[in-house]
C-alpha cells in the first residue's frame, strides 16, 4: 500500500489464546479530507470488487462529521444496489476539547437495521439510514458521548473503565477515549474505546451496533481533526 496509515481490528481471546484479526482499515487524505477503506484483508483494500471489501468512511474537511458506508453491490451483481449510509458520526468542539481534555460526539444509526450473513464471519447490511434521515429522527438511534468526570488529583477528565480494569487492562488517559450511550446521560454503555498503549486501543460494543459500525466509529475518533485543534 502506498502511503497512508493501516489499522487492524483483533478479537481479544484472553490469556493463552491467540487473538484473531477481524478487519483492517487503510487511511489516506484526499484534498485534506480523511478517507478510510475497511476490508478483511489487503486484497479488499486494493480492490473494492474483492469479496473481502467491507465498506468506506469519509469525513468533511474539518473532521467534524464522518459518513460510514457499506460496500454496495459487487460489480458482477445483477441488482447494482448503490451504497447505503450505515451511520453518521459528528464531533462538536467544546472548550475542553480545544485544550485536549475531551471531545463531545454523537453517532446516528437506523433503528431497524436490516442485514444478512454474507459469509461465515461477515454480516452484510441490507438497509441503512433513511434518506433525509435528519428529518426522520424518530427512525434513528442517537448515541451520545458520556461526559467524563474531572479528577482533581490527576487534573484530567476521566471516564470509568472499571470493567476493563477487572479484565487486567489498564486504560490510559487519552482525548480519543470515549463511551457512547443510547440516549443523553444514559446508563448503559453501547460502545467504548480506551487506549492501552502508544498505538493500541481496546473496543467494546453491544446491540444495536454491528462490529463494522463500532470499528468505524472508533476509527473516526482516532482520526486527527481540525475542528478540535483550531
Amino acid at each position: 500500500l502506498d502511503g497512508g496509515t493501516l489499522y487492524s481490528l483483533y478479537t481479544n481471546e484472553g490469556k493463552g489464546r491467540q487473538d484473531r484479526k477481524l478487519a483492517i482499515a487503510h487511511h489516506k487524505r484526499r484534498n485534506g479530507k480523511s478517507e478510510l477503506t475497511i476490508a478483511q484483508n489487503v486484497k479488499g483494500i486494493l480492490s473494492h470488487s474483492d469479496d473481502s471489501f467491507i465498506g468506506t468512511v469519509n469525513a468533511n474537511l474539518m473532521g467534524s462529521k464522518y459518513h460510514i458506508w457499506d460496500q454496495g453491490s459487487p460489480p458482477n451483481s445483477l441488482s447494482r444496489q448503490s451504497k447505503s449510509l450505515l451511520a453518521v458520526v459528528s464531533f462538536t468542539p467544546t472548550i475542553s476539547s480545544w485544550t485536549g481534555s475531551y471531545r463531545r460526539s454523537r453517532a446516528y444509526i437506523a433503528k431497524h437495521q436490516s442485514m444478512q450473513l454474507k459469509n461465515t464471519t461477515q454480516v452484510q447490511h441490507i438497509k441503512g439510514l433513511p434518506k433525509e434521515w435528519e428529518e426522520k429522527l424518530d427512525k434513528v438511534h442517537q448515541l451520545c458521548s458520556r461526559v467524563p468526570n474531572y479528577n482533581k488529583i490527576s487534573k484530567q477528565y476521566e471516564l470509568d473503565f472499571r470493567d476493563r480494569g477487572r479484565a487486567g487492562l489498564r486504560i490510559q488517559s487519552s482525548v480519543k477515549n470515549f463511551q457512547l450511550t443510547l440516549e443523553e446521560n444514559g446508563k448503559q454503555t453501547i460502545l467504548q474505546l480506551g487506549r492501552v498503549g502508544k498505538s493500541k486501543y481496546v473496543m467494546d460494543y453491544r446491540y444495536p451496533l454491528t462490529g463494522y459500525q463500532a470499528f468505524c466509529i472508533c476509527l473516526a475518533s482516532i482520526d486527527s481533526k481540525l475542528c478540535c485543534t483550531v
